[in-house]
């Protein structure tokens, strides 16, 4: 016979399992942050005291400018005001990578219901976007990531990009809302099938008027389903959405594994982009779903312009897959080669840099650095607009060149003085990531 857990019991493990972040502090480097800002109010407290319009930033000191933005959200299933607690470990991952961070905190389902955690969120986004040019945050480069009800909050922010009634007025306004990629973890979605798809061994009852869901948008949900439904991620789902990676973990007692089929379902259906991670034997936990022992089990589904792809083991849960997806969406580039080459004469010399995407994702706006290795001054470029401090070099494109396609290539070029030694730079970076050199 299956032992009855108490609902209270369940309820209380769920609160404490959903308002875990998931990643151990010893599982990620650490923090490469030249400055954090915590607490920076995005609208006023609502209600006074409450910390849900709060957000930290965390801006890394190595990379180049302006930076994508990574935003998080941890989830709490809704009862947490502080959703931005995690982000400092999320940072330690992003930061070295060139990537800006923002925790960003939401009202509880305590505090107000559904729509205002949205609304919060687009709220936290405006403002984040007006303020990118004293942050040195790229306004056209940002990227959303939460886990559970976070990963809902994320998954909403994703779909419902120009969606009027979900905009709200929460602080900064006239300003876009949108994102450029999402990546969610363990998400509910359709919160009138979860009790149905709970595993045989039990679950939650989210049917009850006292489960998160049921608080969160105010009523028993099987009693409102026209409210549950503007809830619902996959009620947003289009084919102009953003690129959405989720993962899910098979054996999740908290939010049902079908979850994320059904949303992966509806993005296939509308023609939508989207890659669906489901990990064997993972509970609702970002340290079972990216444990090493399940690498080449999980089930990879990936599906864009109506078609598919299904693949086992073809995507493992890893950051730096992770970091490989979100510059994709943000079309930051995922692999490169440069070809560097020059002509020399007395003291001088003349070069050129073809960089050549051998992603699977476009480029849209590039920058490539590099450090001399001798005294090499450049004096003149085309191409680029191109400046030097020191030994280092950072040349950006010249807006006619600045997008390349996969297996495509664009190119710059330089006048330079040089005496002793020119030798070539030891490393190319495109949109700060590592270019394999090629021989001339």
């Amino acid at each position: 016979m299956q032992a009855r857990i108490p609902r209270a019991v369940i309820v209380g493990m769920a609160m404490t399992v959903l308002a875990a972040l998931g990643v151990s502090a010893a599982s990620v480097p650490p923090a490469h942050a030249a400055q954090v800002i915590t607490d920076i109010a995005y609208a006023p407290a609502q209600p006074s005291g409450s910390k849900g319009h709060l957000l930290d930033l965390y801006l890394p000191s190595t990379g180049i400018t302006p930076r994508p933005l990574l935003i998080w959200h941890s989830g709490s299933a809704w009862t947490s005001d502080n959703g931005k607690e995690g982000a400092d470990e999320i940072a330690a991952v992003f930061n070295p990578l060139g990537f800006a961070v923002a925790g960003v905190s939401v009202r509880s389902s305590g505090q107000a219901t559904f729509p205002a955690q949205v609304h919060d969120i687009k709220g936290a986004i405006r403002w984040l976007r007006a303020n990118a040019a004293t942050y040195q945050l790229d306004p056209n480069r940002f990227a959303i990531m939460g886990d559970s009800s976070g990963g809902w909050l994320t998954e909403m922010a994703t779909f419902s990009g120009g969606v009027t009634a979900l905009e709200g007025t929460v602080g900064t306004t006239g300003v876009s809302s949108n994102v450029q990629v999402g990546l969610a973890f363990y998400s509910p979605t359709d919160f009138l099938q979860m009790n149905a798809q709970n595993l045989p061994t039990g679950g939650l009852d989210h049917n009850s008027p006292a489960s998160p869901e049921s608080l969160l948008v105010g009523c028993p949900i099987q009693t409102c389903p026209d409210k549950v439904a503007q809830a619902n991620p996959m009620t947003y789902v289009d084919a102009n959405d953003p690129p959405l990676l989720f993962l899910h973990g098979q054996a999740d007692f908290l939010v049902p594994h079908g979850q994320s089929v059904l949303l992966y379902n509806r993005i296939k259906a509308q023609c939508g982009t989207g890659t669906f991670v489901s990990v064997p034997g993972a509970d609702h936990m970002k340290v079972q779903i990216m444990d090493p022992a399940h690498y080449g089990t999980e089930t990879v589904r990936t599906t864009t312009g109506c078609g598919e792809t299904v693949g086992t083991g073809t995507l493992n849960a890893t950051w730096a897959n992770f970091a490989t997806f979100l510059r994709g969406g943000l079309k930051l580039g995922t692999s490169c080669e440069v070809t560097y080459s020059t002509g020399v004469w007395n003291g001088a010399f003349n070069g050129s840099v073809v960089i050549r995407n051998t992603g699977t994702t476009p480029i849209s706006g590039w920058t490539v650095t590099w450090t001399w290795s001798g005294n090499q001054q450049i004096t003149s470029a085309w191409n680029a607009t191109v400046t030097q401090t020191g030994a280092q070099v950072v040349a950006r494109d010249a807006g006619h060149n600045s997008y390349i396609g996969p297996g495509s290539s664009q190119s710059l070029g330089f006048s330079a003085t040089a005496t002793g030694t020119n030798d070539i730079p030891a490393q190319f970076k495109v949109n700060n990531l590592a270019c394999t050199r090629v021989p001339a």
